[in-house]
């Protein structure tokens, strides 16, 4: 399964205040950190692996709404 019904399926589970709620925890994790010139490659890496995740679930999230 993937395309727009996938979209939609994302869409609802993150519905309503607990699902911007968690879209919001999710966002404060990842995408709204700034990391500093002192983080280890390794780590920053992984950081960008979370923030793309992040990043893909809050698209398909955006597209199952529309």
């Amino acid at each position: 399964m993937a395309g727009p019904e996938l979209d939609r399926i994302f869409a609802r589970c993150f519905r309503g205040a607990d699902g911007e709620a968690a879209l919001a925890y999710l966002r404060g994790l990842t995408v709204e950190i700034a990391a500093g010139p002192e983080i280890e490659d390794r780590r920053l890496r992984h950081l960008e692996g979370q923030r793309f995740i992040v990043r893909t679930i809050i698209n398909m999230v955006e597209r199952g709404r529309r």
